[in-house]
C-alpha cells in the first residue's frame, strides 16, 4: 500500500513546559497550532484566509537571562577564588556552566512575542520566542496567506502621517488677536 502523501508540515519552534508543549504545522490552508498538557491536546486553526495581522513584539528577556547568568557565574567564580581545593574543581564547574548558558542565550538572538490576530481572537504563538525564528515563520506564511487573501495594497505599506494631539496650529495663527491683547499697557502716575 503507497504512503499517502503528508498534510501537515512543522513550521520551526517549540515551547515547552512542566509536561507541556507547543508546536506550529503549515497545513493545505491554515496554520494549526497543537498545544499538549499533561495527556490533552488542544488544536487551534487559523485559516489563511482569516487572518488579519502576526504581531511581532521585542521582549527584555533575552537581557534578563544575560544578566541573571552573568551574576551567577560571577558569583561562583568570586567563591572559587576563596574556597579550597576540595569545592574549588565544583565551583570552576559551576561558573563555567552558566558561561556558557551567557553565551548560548546570547548567540540565540533577541527574544519576542508572536500573536495571531484574526476577526475573532488574538492567540500568542507561543512557540515562536526568538525573533529570528519568528520572521522566518512570517516569511514562510507570507506565500501561502498572499495566495488565499490577494496581495497587500502598497497604500496600506506606506507609513501614516503623525497624529496630532491637541488644536490645529493653523486654526491658532488664523484667530485674530483679542482686543485685550493688544491694548497697550497703562502707566499710573
Amino acid at each position: 500500500m503507497p504512503r499517502s502523501e503528508k498534510v501537515y508540515r512543522r513550521l520551526p519552534g517549540r515551547t515547552s513546559g512542566f509536561l507541556s508543549y507547543g508546536r506550529l504545522w503549515l497545513g493545505p490552508d491554515h496554520l494549526l497550532f497543537v498545544r499538549t498538557a499533561f495527556f490533552a491536546e488542544e488544536y487551534k486553526r487559523f485559516y489563511f484566509r482569516d487572518i488579519q495581522a502576526i504581531v511581532m513584539r521585542r521582549t527584555e528577556l533575552r537581557e534578563i537571562l544575560n544578566a541573571g547568568f552573568a551574576f551567577v557565574a560571577i558569583v561562583f567564580g568570586v567563591m572559587s577564588i576563596f574556597t579550597d581545593s576540595g569545592w574549588q574543581a565544583f565551583l570552576l564547574v559551576m561558573t563555567a556552566g552558566f558561561f556558557v548558558a551567557l553565551i548560548v542565550n546570547w548567540l540565540r538572538g533577541p527574544t519576542c512575542v508572536c500573536h495571531v490576530r484574526t476577526a475573532v481572537q488574538s492567540e500568542e504563538l507561543s512557540p515562536l520566542k526568538r525573533f529570528r525564528m519568528a520572521r522566518k515563520v512570517i516569511e514562510r506564511l507570507r506565500p501561502d496567506i498572499e495566495k488565499a487573501q490577494g496581495p497587500l495594497a502598497p497604500e496600506l505599506l506606506r507609513p501614516k502621517p503623525p497624529v496630532m494631539v491637541g488644536p490645529d496650529p493653523s486654526r491658532i495663527a488664523a484667530q485674530p488677536a483679542s482686543p485685550a491683547s493688544e491694548a497697550s499697557p497703562t502707566t499710573s502716575p
